[in-house]
C-alpha cells in the first residue's frame, strides 16, 4: 500500500474520532500534509510503509502495570497510551490534571502546524494529561512518567503538556516499555511551557519492544534565565523517529539538546532535532552519539536555527557514531542556519569504527582484545551520558544501557573469541 492510500485510510478513520473544533482542524493539518515519507527534506531516510498498519485504530485495550525499572519515587502511569490516575503518585508542588483538548487550544499552548505525527496525535485525542510544576518548587527527586504497552497493531497516543513556573527546579524521566513479541505503534507528543529561572531536566528512555514503531515528538519553550536539558536515549523499538523541538524564547533561555543510540539487527533510529535562538545572548549545546551493530540504521538530523535579532548567541553542536559491523549504517545531517552576524556557532559529525591506535595501547598493558572492545564501546556510551551531569541519572541510564544493548553486544563478542 502507498503513503497516499494509507494517508486516505486514515483521514477516513479519523473523522469518526475528531469531535471538536480544535481536533478538526488538527486533522484537516493532517490531511493536507498526509503521512511522511522520503521525498520530504525531514523524513529523507526513513521509509514507513514497512511498518505503518494498513487500518489505522486508536488502541482500547486497557493496559496493566507491570514491574519497571525506575529514576524516583515519584510516577505518572499511561498503560496503553491511557493515563492511570490511580497508580500515579506527585509531590505535593506538582498537578497532574487531565482536561481537553480544547481548553489547551484556548491557551495557545502547542505548535503541532509542522509535525505531522502530532498532528495525527491531536486529531485522535480529546483529553490530555496537564502537569504543572508550581513556582520556587525545588522537587526532591525524580518524576517518571511511565508508558507502558501490551496492545498489537493498534496506535497508542498519549500528550502531555507540561508547565513549569518560575524558579522550579524538576527532572523528568519519561520511560516506554513494550512486549517484544507484540507489534504496536506509539505515537506521543510531551509538549513544555518553561518560565522564567526554571531548571527542567527531560530524560527521554525508549526501550520498546523491538517489533515496534514508535514516533514521539518533545517540544519546549523556553523563558528568560530559563534551563532546559533533554536527554534521548534509545535502544528499543523496530523503527523509531525522535523529533525534539526547542525554543529558546528570551535573553538568558539555555538548553542542553543530547542523546546516545545503541541499536543492532534490523533497528532503525532516527533522530530530528531544531533549537531556534530567536532572542540575543541566549546559549545551545548539542552531542548525540549512535553505536550500531549488524544492520542497524542511525539517522540524525540538527538543525540550529538563529534568527536575525538573535546577537551573542552561543551554540555549539557535534553528532558521532561508531559502527560495529560493516553492514551498521549511519547518516548525518549536522545543520547551521545563522541570520545574525554577531554569534558564535559550531557544528561538526563524524562516522567511524573502533580506534585502532586507543586498542593497541590497551592491548599493549596486557588485556584481551575483546576486554579492550568492551571498554571502548563502554566509554564511547559513557561519554554521551555524563552529559547529565547528575550521578542518580547516569547510573540509571548506565544499568539500563547494559541490559538493553551492552549485554547482548558483548555476548556477541564473547561467541566471535570462542569461535
Amino acid at each position: 500500500m502507498t503513503i497516499n492510500e494509507l494517508t486516505s485510510k486514515y483521514t477516513e478513520k479519523l473523522k469518526e474520532l475528531a469531535v471538536s473544533d480544535f481536533q478538526k482542524n488538527a486533522l484537516s493539518n493532517f490531511q493536507a500534509r498526509g503521512l511522511p515519507h522520503t521525498k520530504m527534506e525531514d523524513w529523507l531516510y526513513t521509509k514507513l510503509t514497512d511498518v505503518l498498519p494498513e487500518n489505522f485504530d486508536k488502541v482500547s485495550k486497557k493496559g496493566i502495570l507491570k514491574n519497571v525499572k525506575l529514576a524516583g519515587k515519584y510516577q505518572i502511569v499511561f498503560l496503553n497510551g491511557a493515563y492511570s490516575k490511580e497508580d500515579s503518585f506527585l509531590p505535593d508542588e506538582v498537578e497532574a490534571t487531565l482536561i481537553s483538548a480544547t481548553e489547551l487550544s484556548e491557551k495557545n499552548f502547542i505548535d503541532d502546524k509542522n509535525d505531522i505525527f502530532a498532528m495525527l496525535n491531536a486529531s485522535a485525542n480529546d483529553q490530555i494529561l496537564s502537569i504543572k510544576v508550581s513556582k520556587n518548587a525545588q522537587v526532591d527527586d525524580n518524576i517518571n512518567i511511565v508508558h507502558l504497552s501490551d496492545f498489537q497493531e493498534s496506535f497508542a497516543m498519549p500528550r502531555t503538556h507540561i508547565e513549569v513556573e518560575s524558579f522550579a527546579k524538576v527532572n523528568f524521566v519519561e520511560i516506554f516499555k513494550g512486549n517484544d513479541e507484540l507489534s504496536y505503534n506509539q505515537a506521543a507528543v510531551t509538549n513544555f511551557n518553561i518560565n522564567d529561572g526554571a531548571i527542567v531536566t527531560h530524560i527521554k528512555v525508549q526501550t520498546e519492544g523491538l517489533n515496534s514503531f514508535h514516533v514521539s515528538s518533545v517540544n519546549a519553550d523556553v523563558k528568560r534565565d530559563a534551563l532546559f536539558k533533554t536527554f534521548t536515549f534509545n535502544t528499543g523499538a523496530l523503527k523509531a523517529r525522535h523529533n525534539i523541538k526547542v525554543a529558546l524564547l528570551a535573553e538568558g533561555a539555555n538548553c542542553s539538546v543530547d542523546g546516545l543510540y545503541a541499536i543492532s539487527e534490523n533497528q532503525h533510529c532516527d533522530n530530528f532535532s531544531l533549537i531556534d535562538h530567536r532572542m540575543p545572548h541566549t546559549e545551545s549545546s548539542q552531542l548525540f552519539k549512535g553505536v550500531l551493530d549488524d544492520k542497524a540504521r542511525g539517522v540524525f538530523t540538527g538543525k540550529v536555527l538563529v534568527q536575525k535579532d538573535a546577537q551573542k548567541v552561543n551554540s555549539e553542536q557535534l553528532n558521532k557514531n561508531l559502527l560495529l559491523s560493516k553492514k551498521a549504517h549511519a547518516d548525518t545531517r549536522p545543520q547551521l542556519e545563522v541570520y545574525a552576524d554577531d554569534v558564535k556557532c559550531a557544528h561538526g559529525a563524524t562516522v567511524g569504527q573502533l580506534s585502532d591506535e586507543e586498542a593497541f595501547y590497551l592491548q599493549s598493558r596486557g588485556l584481551s582484545r575483546e576486554r579492550v572492545q568492551k571498554l571502548l564501546i563502554h566509554a564511547f556510551c559513557s561519554d554521551a551520558i555524563s552529559k547529565l551531569e547528575d550521578d542518580k541519572l547516569e547510573n540509571f541510564l548506565s544499568e539500563v544501557l547494559f541490559e538493553s544493548f551492552e549485554k547482548k553486544t558483548f555476548e556477541h563478542l564473547d561467541e566471535v573469541k570462542d569461535s
